[in-house]
């Protein structure tokens, strides 16, 4: 990989802007009869060239796209701060987890929350702006957190925004045919929500009984409601530690956050 274009580059890659979203275009390229180009996004929504108004030709421009593949652009999140320029081959798969990629308000995912923010940043701004703007939902533990509930009859305060390792994690816990489910996620690169597992135990207040499981952490990209129905969380069973036939008791509930190999 390289930081910097070169003087030839600069040259190639305006001819690679598409005249119609401006944007670099990359196979497949149509050709007009007057020889202009139209990248494959634009195409479907024309019925002529928009530089001369001619017909197309119906043909790829095969010359153009093989220098499209050979060519380095930059990547798009260059206005944010990126200085990587990169092969077409490599480009999709930097984008999608470059640490200057823009991203919507995590809370903004969550139901009390939805349509409710409208900021847009990147990954190494998500806890300053959490903080400032949804403190409520924010809890910075270090690495555990130990809290006693009743019965678990009200689960909305499981529902925040965690920081810790320097990173930010959301934890959520739900009720599914009589197990608590409890699902961290990784607010980050996606390929890095692996390097990230957590512990959750339950007990009665007696230490009696008890209940642990392990899950790596999953990332905030996916469906939560997925990850639920999956086996991408933690799941526990109320009878080991409150039997069917007793009443509903305070039981402690730990969660720890761990690098993965510790």
């Amino acid at each position: 990989m390289q930081s910097e274009s070169s003087d030839m580059e600069q040259i190639l890659l305006s001819v690679m802007k598409c005249p119609v979203c401006n944007e670099y275009m990359v196979p497949p390229i149509t050709l007009c009869v007057n020889g202009h180009n139209v990248c494959g996004i634009c195409k479907p929504k024309l019925d002529v060239c928009p530089t001369c108004r001619d017909l197309f030709l119906g043909v790829k421009n095969e010359a153009l796209e093989k220098l499209a593949r050979e060519v380095k652009y930059p990547c798009s999140y260059q206005k944010f701060g990126c200085k990587e320029v990169l092969a077409l081959y490599m480009l999709v798969e930097h984008q999608s987890k470059c640490p200057n990629g823009q991203l919507t308000c995590p809370a903004a995912k969550h139901p009390l929350y939805v349509q409710s923010c409208d900021w847009i940043g990147n990954y190494k701004e998500v806890k300053n702006h959490l903080v400032e703007k949804h403190l409520e939902m924010c809890v910075d533990y270090g690495v555990v957190e130990s809290r006693t509930i009743h019965a678990f009859s009200n689960l909305c305060g499981f529902d925040k925004f965690v920081f810790v390792y320097d990173e930010v994690f959301f934890r959520t816990v739900s009720m599914m045919n009589d197990m608590l489910c409890v699902a961290v996620q990784y607010i980050g690169p996606p390929e890095n929500a692996a390097k990230y597992q957590y512990r959750v135990k339950l007990v009665n207040n007696d230490n009696t009984e008890g209940v642990t499981v392990m899950q790596l952490t999953r990332s905030f990209d996916e469906n939560l409601d997925d990850v639920f129905k999956s086996d991408n969380c933690g799941k526990l069973h109320f009878d080991v530690v409150n039997p069917p036939e007793t009443e509903e008791v305070d039981l402690k509930f730990k969660l720890e956050i761990l690098k993965v190999g510790n």
